[in-house]
This record gives structure tokens, C-alpha cells and sequence, in this order.
């Protein structure tokens, strides 16, 4: 039987493992504060279309909130002491019977972390006896049951339990050595040869890793040579600051901005950051193999966000198969989750990896990251709003300085709420393969109906259409909503326009991969389709007046009258009979390839 009031416990806990305030973790369930509040007091059980995504946030499995057992894992995180993943929910899944066994390897956990650290599992977890946590170091047995009792928490000044000196390949026990150095006080220290000398047959790079414990738990902490580890001032917790990364930029980064032939800001920002880390693509190319090319949003409500390529459908995990990247999101960071993800955005830089992020700066376009300042205080960026900014203060002498200081990045203003750092792994699949999986992406989406408060589609063409031809709306509206609802109309023909431009760039280009004549003859058609589509939209873009003009007339109205509209509802139908037609060859193309496969 459920019992609220240890619901309530096991929610109430868990928030806390994750850092998580009542109002933040209300936020994320889109529920009030007073609800998980409720939940928590044991008032009320949290209603059961709320459980999965309560699930997800909390990493526990629904059986595992709901109905709590004698031995479960509280957190685990697989780390190296630089970069970490939480495995809390995976690790669970092992118990069985109160008892829990894992061996610890490069393939135990579903993504692997990719240096040559030494890798280790932290867990704490509950027994019925209390709270404990315990660490176990890559390649050894993870053995926790009911009666396990391993550190307790609640010790007020850190203590050291392992310390290594070394690497993946080889590395030596130095835990006497941090007891020694323990005895001085120091408040910080430097990794050196002086401190941890080297062996005389090592290879590779050398760390110093810290396993230590304190009231919260256990940590881990890895730095390289020539890094100094600071004591915080009440001795609870340790940290790395090296005098290596005061600062860092990666140079050359070409200018993002609307109106450049790169009108999506997200495979704008995605394309820059692949160019950075040598891959040899096209911004359509981004766009086609993501399915992005095939995209049309609408909101029913008017609003720009319709325009963004990831608001109501997933483009990205196509692009990341298809390039053979693994992604890491962090999405609505609190404060502390903030502060390690900042280390990992530090760490990717310096492989010349460009973190790609939402809301860098003046307004929710994508961008990207390229370096940072004062220890990573302050971090650069390239956003699709620059122009503006160098435009009005390219004449201000202390713009200029700065802009030397920054190799003439501006400053981010905001901690993005979407970031995603990528990694390069795997050989990409062939381009034909992206391509198959591209025009699927085409069908799929162009049927995906309603998402998250957007039409997608055919069913966003149709609401578009019905919005342009709303009269009644038009002659009731005041100026100045009038001319929001414009200056949106305009933006979204914009991102529609660069969307088809790319598909027929895209489908072109990809001619050449198909050995079959037929094949070649329906790709063919389709891109003529596309290009076609492209001639009528550019048309129709080119000769729309610019919102700001609109926005310095008394009368509105005058610039964007019935007749426009009624023209403009006519192309988007005729948007939607090619569209049709391109799906009919997309069909085809996929049945081909079947044939091919069998």
C-alpha cells in the first residue's frame, strides 16, 4: 500500500539530492510550489500524469518514489573528476533482492566519459540503519546490500579518503603524501614535481585525483600539473583553479546575424561549432541532414518562438547521428549545477569546441560560446544580435579596448537556459544514409500536427493561413499589436524561406549519391520542387516591408492591407501543394531504398 507521508520523504530527499528548491522543481513539473509542498508535508500524492516527468527530474524510477525499498542509491555519479554523469536512475535498476552489484568499466554506463582521467562511481544511498556513501574506482566491484555501511555524512572539515597521482594507464597511491601536506594548513597548492614526482617510466599526462568527504557526501576532484587546488575558507570543500586557464579564447570565429544566409540561429550556431572542431560541412548540409530544411511552426498566439528549429521538434538528434556526435544538454541549471557545467564549457574550449547555447545575449536566438575571461567570470560569445552592438559603439574608445582584449567577441549577458557541448566520437554515417534519414524526417514532421502549444506542418500552414485571413482581428487591433503581429509574420517568412532555400541547396547536392537512374530522377524532381517552392517564397520575402518601418507609422495598417494578406494565404496553399508533392517523392525515394536494401 502507498504511504503518502514516506512519498513525501523519499520526494522531499530526493529534490534535495538534486539541488532542487520546492519552487524550482515546481517549475520543471509545471506545477504551483504549494502542490510539491503538499507532496512533501505527506497532504497529497502527486497525480499520475506528473509521475513520469517527476521520474526523469528526480532519476528514480515511478516503483522506486512510490513504494521506496530497504537499500536504494540516493545519487551515483560516474566522474573523473572534471567531468561527471549522473547515473543515479541506471544505477538503480541493479538492485535486486536489497542488494546491489556493479562492476565498474567503459562500458557499464549508457555514455562513457572520454579522457585519460582515472574514472570512479560515487554513491551515496539508504539503508534502513541510515544514510552512507561509498566510491569505487573504474574496473573494480560496486557491492552495496542492507547491511553495507559505508562513510558517514556529517563531518565538519573535509578528510581525504584516496589520492592518486597519475593517469588511466598507471597511477600511484599519494594519500600518505595529502595526509603529510594536511598537517601545514596550507590554503592552497600546486600540483608539481616538486609535491608528486613523477615515476620514471610514465607516459602521457599526469593528475593529481582527490576522493573526500564531508557533510554533503563524497567528491571528487582531478587537476593536471601546474594546477593549484584551493581549500574553500572553511576548509569543507576543495577546488581547482589553474593559472593556465585565467583565460582562453578560440580565435577567428566568423560573425553570426540574421540576413547572412544562415536565417536558423540553431544550425547557424551548430554549423559554426562544427567548423571550429574541423569538420568540413555547409550550413544546408546542417540543415538538411537535421530535417531542419523541411521545417514550418506556427503559434496560433503570434509569437517569434514559432521561428527557433528546436521549440516542437526534435532536429537535433538527427544532425547529431549524422555528424557522430555525442551531446551532452544542460537545460535550466540551478546555481551549483551552474558552477560545475561552467568547468565543463572551460574544458571544451580548450579542445577548440565551441558549447553551443540559447539566450546569450539580448533575446532566445541560438549562438555560440568561444572563450572566456578571468577564470572563466566572464565568458564569449558570437550571437546572431552582434551587429547591432558593434554598429552603435564601434567609435567608443573603451569598446574598442575591451574588443582587443576579447579578440573582438562580446561579452554573454545571460546564462543560457538551452546548452549543448559536443563531442566528435564516431565516423559519420555515409551521406546517403543522412539523406534517407532526412526525407523521413520530412514526413514525419510535416504530419506531426500540435506541439507544446505549436501547429507543425500541414497543420501550421493551415492555422497561418487562417490567422492571415481573420479580418475581423485586423480591423480590430490597435497599432501597436498590429505591428507585433507583422513584425512576427515577416520573421517566421523569413525562417521559411531559408528553410526551403537550404532543402533545394541540400537535395542538389545530393544528386551525385544515387548510382540508380530512377532514384536520381525522383531526387531530381524533388529538387526542382524545392526550388520552385524557394522562387515563390523569396518572391513574396523580398518585397515585405521591414517591421521597423512600420513601427515609426502612425497607421500601420496601410503597409500591410487585406490584399497582402489574402496574397500571402495564397502562397502558403500553394506551399502546401508542393509540399504534398515533395512528400510523394520523399515516399518514393525511402520505397526505392527499401528495394535496394532487399
Amino acid at each position: 500500500m502507498i504511504s503518502s507521508e514516506k512519498v513525501g520523504k523519499r520526494i522531499a530527499m530526493l529534490r534535495r539530492e538534486k539541488q532542487l528548491s520546492q519552487e524550482q522543481l515546481a517549475e520543471q513539473l509545471h506545477v504551483s510550489a504549494q502542490a510539491v509542498s503538499k507532496w512533501e508535508t505527506g497532504k497529497s500524492l502527486p497525480e499520475t500524469a506528473t509521475l513520469p516527468l517527476l521520474s526523469s527530474i528526480l532519476g528514480h524510477s515511478i516503483d522506486s518514489i512510490l513504494l521506496p525499498q530497504e537499500l536504494t542509491v540516493l545519487s551515483a555519479v560516474y566522474t573523473d573528476g572534471y567531468e561527471q554523469q549522473d547515473v543515479t536512475h541506471f544505477v538503480n535498476q541493479f538492485i535486486t533482492g536489497s542488494k546491489l552489484s556493479l562492476a565498474i568499466t567503459d562500458h557499464s554506463f549508457p555514455e562513457s566519459i572520454h579522457s585519460d582521467r582515472v574514472k570512479l562511481l560515487i554513491v551515496k544511498y539508504e539503508t534502513p540503519s541510515g544514510i552512507y556513501s561509498t566510491y569505487v574506482l573504474k574496473d573494480q566491484l560496486l557491492a552495496i546490500d542492507v547491511h553495507s555501511k559505508g562513510y558517514t555524512l556529517g563531518k565538519s572539515e573535509l578528510e581525504i579518503v584516496h589520492a592518486a597521482y597519475g593517469n588511466e594507464l598507471a597511477s600511484r597511491d599519494v594519500l600518505g603524501k595529502m595526509k603529510h601536506y594536511a598537517y601545514f594548513q596550507w590554503p592552497h597548492f600546486t600540483v608539481d614535481q616538486e609535491l608528486f614526482p613523477s615515476g620514471m617510466g610514465h607516459e602521457g599526462n599526469e593528475y593529481l585525483l582527490l576522493v573526500y568527504l564531508n557533510a554533503d557526501g563524497i567528491h571528487a576532484l582531478s587537476c593536471m600539473e601546474g594546477e593549484r587546488i584551493h581549500y574553500s575558507p572553511d576548509r569543507t570543500r576543495l577546488f581547482a583553479d589553474g593559472s593556465s586557464r585565467q583565460q582562453y579564447i578560440v580565435e577567428n570565429v566568423a560573425r553570426l546575424g540574421f540576413a547572412k544566409g544562415m536565417d536558423c540561429s540553431w544550425a547557424g550556431a551548430l554549423y559554426t561549432s562544427l567548423s571550429a572542431m574541423g569538420v568540413d560541412t555547409r550550413y544546408e548540409e546542417v540543415m538538411g541532414v537535421s530535417g531542419a530544411c523541411w521545417r514550418v511552426a506556427f503559434a496560433p498566439v503570434w509569437d517569434y518562438s514559432a521561428a527557433d528549429a528546436l521549440v516542437a521538434y526534435d532536429y537535433a538528434e538527427p544532425a547529431f547521428n549524422a555528424y557522430g556526435l555525442e551531446a551532452s544538454w544542460a537545460n535550466r541549471l540551478t546555481p551549483e549545477e551552474r558552477r560545475r557545467e561552467k568547468q565543463q564549457i572551460m574544458e571544451s574550449l580548450h579542445k577548440g569546441h565551441l558549447p553551443v547555447a540559447l539566450n546569450l545575449r539580448v533575446a532566445p536566438e541560438w549562438g555560440v560560446i568561444t572563450g572566456y575571461l578571468d577564470n572563466g567570470s566572464t565568458l564569449l560569445c558570437r550571437s546572431y544580435f552582434d551587429d547591432e552592438t558593434f554598429n552603435e559603439l564601434q567609435e567608443d574608445p573603451e569598446f574598442r579596448e575591451a574588443m582587443e582584449t576579447s579578440k573582438g567577441y562580446l561579452y554573454v549577458d545571460h546564462w543560457p537556459y538551452k546548452l549543448l557541448r559536443i563531442e566528435r566520437l564516431d565516423a559519420a554515417p555515409p551521406a546517403l544514409d543522412n539523406l534517407f534519414a532526412s526525407l523521413q524526417v520530412k514526413l514525419d514532421s510535416m504530419q506531426a500536427g500540435e506541439n507544446h502549444g505549436y501547429q507543425l506542418g500541414y497543420s501550421a500552414l493551415a492555422a497561418w493561413t487562417e490567422g492571415l485571413l481573420d479580418h475581423a482581428w485586423y480591423q480590430a487591433a490597435d497599432a501597436g499589436t498590429f505591428t507585433r503581429r507583422y513584425s512576427v509574420n515577416h520573421f517566421c517568412m523569413m525562417a521559411l524561406n531559408d528553410a526551403r532555400r537550404s532543402a533545394a541547396a541540400y537535395l542538389q547536392a545530393s544528386l551525385p549519391l544515387l548510382p540508380s537512374p530512377a532514384a536520381y530522377a525522383l531526387l531530381s524532381e524533388m529538387a526542382a520542387v524545392y526550388e520552385q517552392m524557394h522562387t515563390l517564397l523569396d518572391h513574396f520575402y523580398s518585397h515585405m516591408t521591414e517591421p521597423a518601418v512600420l513601427q515609426t507609422q502612425a497607421s500601420p495598417k496601410q503597409l500591410w492591407d487585406q490584399g497582402q494578406r489574402e496574397q500571402q494565404a495564397e502562397l502558403l496553399q500553394s506551399v502546401a501543394v508542393l509540399e504534398r508533392r515533395g512528400d510523394e517523392l520523399a515516399g518514393r525515394l525511402l520505397e526505392h531504398q527499401e528495394i535496394s536494401r532487399g
